[in-house]
């Protein structure tokens, strides 16, 4: 079903959504190892719902191999924090950030699996960014800051 809507005077058509047991959840509940590819990349991408999607029917499972995937941990001391949050490239900045757990001697931290390359990250100490004061590497922000850079290899 289309509906015509008018926006600055040119016509926006609407889809209807498809009808209940359409999703792309649906097709991978057909095949498991399609679901469990689906899940390792929503894991990596933080959206399983977008991963699900691009392991549908028109995507190969095997088609290519995944990259090698390293356990980096990201940690920052903050002893009178009541949250702590890892906001990065790969979580899509405060879209998606990340929760982080606190130990017992007051430093947060989270383990986070990467494919080889290059990430900026800082985090969010109760609702303000912060930087990684243990950072070596470092770049520019537009916002007139700077992120930290880690480089898997």
């Amino acid at each position: 079903m289309k509906a015509a809507l008018t926006q600055n005077n040119k016509p926006v058509v609407l889809e209807a959504a498809p009808p209940s047991g359409q999703t792309p959840f649906a097709d991978l509940m057909l095949h498991p190892e399609k679901l469990e590819a689906a899940l390792k990349t929503a894991k990596i991408e933080n959206d399983v719902f977008a991963a699900s999607r691009r392991f549908g029917r028109n995507h190969a499972v095997n088609s290519h191999s995944p990259p090698e995937l390293k356990e980096i941990e990201f940690c920052l001391e903050a002893r009178f924090a009541q949250t702590v949050k890892l906001a990065a490239d790969f979580t899509d900045w405060e879209k998606f950030p990340l929760d982080m757990i606190k130990s017992e001697d007051d430093v947060w931290f989270i383990f986070v699996p990467l494919a080889p390359g290059s990430y900026s990250y800082r985090f969010i100490v109760d609702g303000a960014w912060c930087d990684d004061p243990h950072s070596v590497l470092q770049e520019s922000n537009p916002f007139g800051t700077v992120n930290a850079v880690v480089k898997v290899t």
